[in-house]
């Protein structure tokens, strides 16, 4: 069962902050920016050692997602989310990307834009490095080395990237009532009390020592 629109909108502002983030990141840095996005103009064959785009075999039920997009989020739920042989649910009993789907359709248009923009800049990245290939073609253990090499990297544009990315996955999975279970988590004691949202805080007022 995918995000109720309520969830999705919490997604939304949770998120938006970290998106904004790394499109600014990304805005310093138009050339790499730029260079990225030009390879995912390749839409039916990837210019570099006769290398096929890779194709979803996922049928598209989605609003805001194309199928271009969705290798890359399969590729990166797996790399992330590696549930197989723990006690955590199965990140493929989860509907990760409907819930990513659900989070995009309560964003803004432009926020929206935002995202998708960073989802295929994250596909070609790879195109960048040593590494000829897009994301959703590496292996497995390449394509967590990719990851952990953006995490730590001194540039912070591809930190802030591969942030929101993460968050983005995280939060589409552990929002996911379904995902409760093998933690015996029953839910926000919040939602369960009926407790008022207050908002944030607002920060103490310091009294001036002259006053």
């Amino acid at each position: 069962m995918a995000l109720s629109q309520e969830s999705a909108e919490e997604i939304s502002l949770i998120l938006e902050p970290t998106i904004k983030e790394a499109v600014i990141e990304l805005d310093r840095r138009s050339f790499i920016k730029y260079s990225m996005i030009a390879g995912a103009s390749f839409s039916s064959t990837l210019i570099m050692g006769g290398c096929s785009v890779q194709k979803s075999n996922t049928p598209n039920t989605f609003q805001f997602l194309s199928s271009s997009h969705l290798p890359m989020l399969q590729k990166l739920i797996l790399v992330l989310l590696p549930t197989k042989d723990s006690v955590l649910v199965s990140a493929t009993e989860i509907p990760v990307i409907h819930n990513i789907d659900n989070m995009l359709g309560v964003m803004n248009r432009i926020t929206r834009g935002e995202v998708l923009m960073l989802f295929n800049v994250f596909e070609y990245s790879p195109i960048l490095t040593t590494k000829v290939s897009t994301f959703s073609q590496l292996k497995n253990n390449a394509a967590q080395s990719h990851v952990e090499d953006y995490q730590e990297s001194s540039i912070g544009m591809l930190r802030a990237i591969v942030t929101a990315l993460k968050k983005i996955i995280y939060i589409s999975y552990w929002r996911d009532e379904k995902a409760w279970e093998s933690i015996e988590f029953d839910g926000p004691v919040s939602k369960k009390w009926n407790l008022t949202q207050l908002g944030n805080a607002p920060l103490p007022q310091i009294k001036s020592l002259n006053s």
